[in-house]
């Protein structure tokens, strides 16, 4: 997707990263719906004018937000996938990793993973709007397969890629949301609930 947000000059850039900065709290803190032009210009002390400069709506502001999310997750996806040496062992450090850039990025993760619009499709693909989340996923997806026989159903595939993915995301979400709950060791939780999830794939 090509929009004016990822085609400024250098010299605007900064005023670019404090709408975004600005828009991503925004959005985690009060949700896509709560959030207007004017009161993010209000935050950042510019006019709508200006942002609209730069973005042509709100739409496309959230776009801009969640593919830098999801394009730092597949750089690091595609370090993971070139030096694993099993699709196990991959499938395990990309999720890992998925947990860990979320708790690094909590606001960044609410945005791009938790955040309820209204550009969910109820007929059609849920990634009309999201083609790196679709590249997300089907990198996943094709890791998953090839931790399964080879006479495994699409179905089979389909079920198991989407419940590994709960998992991290499961738990990811609960660990966003309720930083001070007592999980005990974070990484040792994490480790049991990812390791559990990709063992468990025979």
């Amino acid at each position: 997707m090509t929009t004016q947000a990822t085609t400024l000059d250098s010299h605007q850039l900064p005023l670019k990263t404090l709408i975004l900065n600005a828009a991503r709290k925004l959005f985690a803190e009060h949700g896509y719906a709560q959030v207007s032009m004017r009161k993010l210009a209000t935050t950042i002390g510019y006019s709508p004018t200006t942002i609209y400069h730069h973005f042509k709506d709100k739409k496309e502001l959230f776009l801009c937000l969640t593919e830098e999310t999801y394009r730092d997750f597949l750089q690091a996806m595609n370090e993971i996938l070139s030096v694993s040496k099993s699709p196990k062992d991959a499938l395990k450090d990309i999720l890992y990793t998925f947990v860990t850039m979320g708790l690094e990025n909590p606001n960044a993760y609410r945005v791009g993973f938790m955040m309820e619009t209204d550009m969910w499709i109820k007929d059609g693909s849920n990634f009309e709007h999201n083609p790196l989340g679709k590249t997300m996923y089907d990198r996943i997806k094709s890791c998953v397969k090839k931790c399964m026989p080879p006479s495994s159903s699409d179905e089979d595939i389909l079920v198991t890629s989407n419940s590994v993915i709960a998992a991290a995301h499961g738990l990811t979400s609960l660990l966003v949301t309720y930083p001070n709950f007592e999980w005990g060791p974070v990484a040792k939780l994490k480790k049991q609930v990812i390791d559990s999830a990709v063992d468990a794939i025979v």
